[in-house]
């Protein structure tokens, strides 16, 4: 029999789908011979499996109701402890798939942007295209302040490249008649939409409101991509892996959602009866 720690203490805890007497009865089964045990100050809880008949029983013949009420405790036994060990990556990913089929599905577009750095920096280059690949706007924009060296070594977009570029408000009608009730997905949605406030702010232009528009693929492809750390409790996020311009970003973003679309979560989620 084997000796386990209680909940939250140390690494050696009992299986989720054990029960206690008391967990037993509540589905309908009396205890018959325990596999486990926690020592407390105060007493020893024994625990039983409920799927194995020599450890859990019917209380007595049971009735074809409760037949079906164990089967289900025994399924959801199951499920909690699939869920627990790693499952809900699996299940995790399953949604990603319905989420980005439906992105598809509904025409949503892809946006991306290059800057003149981090925080509060300005546009120098944005595309935006449609769920079909098509491009609907890729142009250089001219800021108020030089690229910096570092930056350029990223992006490859030089100073001498945007010095004739139409200005941020020059393109600004074109960006917001692109956009109109359009779902937008983005890749590190939070840095994008940050740079295109602080863009309109600058030059005195009226806010986008995009926010309840838009949609990070990064975070739902770190999801699907399923590296979970248990440290952080989260997923990592994944390279996009387009080349650092715009337009091969929004590329790439769209190879991304229709590989997450092609997967089939059917295969990976078990299905527990529940």
């Amino acid at each position: 029999m084997q000796q386990y720690n209680y909940w939250g203490y140390g690494t050696n805890e009992p299986p989720a789908h054990l029960k206690s007497k008391k967990q037993l009865s509540e589905i309908g089964l009396a205890p018959a011979n325990p596999v486990g045990f926690i020592d407390t100050k105060k007493y020893t809880l024994y625990l039983y499996d409920p799927d194995l008949l020599d450890s859990a029983k019917p209380k007595r013949e049971p009735t074809p109701k409760q037949l079906e009420n164990l089967k289900k405790g025994r399924a959801k036994s199951q499920y909690r402890a699939w869920y627990r060990n790693g499952g809900f990556v699996e299940e995790d990913r399953a949604r990603t798939v319905g989420w980005a089929r439906e992105l598809l599905e509904k025409g949503t577009l892809i946006l991306d942007t290059e800057t003149t750095g981090l925080g509060n920096a300005e546009i120098v280059e944005i595309a935006i295209i449609n769920h079909q690949g098509e491009t609907l706007l890729n142009t250089l924009v001219q800021p108020t302040i030089e690229i910096p060296g570092e930056v350029i070594a990223i992006h490859g977009i030089t100073n001498e490249m945007v010095r004739n570029a139409p200005s941020f408000p020059e393109i600004y009608p074109k960006i917001k008649e692109v956009l109109a009730d359009n779902t937008i997905a983005i890749y590190n949605a939070d840095a994008d939409m940050g740079f295109l406030r602080y863009c309109c702010k600058l030059h005195g232009l009226k806010s986008l409101k995009l926010r309840d528009r838009t949609v990070d693929l990064m975070e739902y492809y770190a999801c699907w991509y399923g590296e979970y750390s248990s440290y952080w409790r989260d997923y990592k996020w994944q390279p996009l892996n387009g080349g650092h311009r715009a337009l091969s970003d929004c590329l790439a973003a769209l190879e991304v959602l229709k590989e997450m679309a092609a997967d089939d979560p059917q295969m990976r989620v078990p299905d527990f009866g529940c």
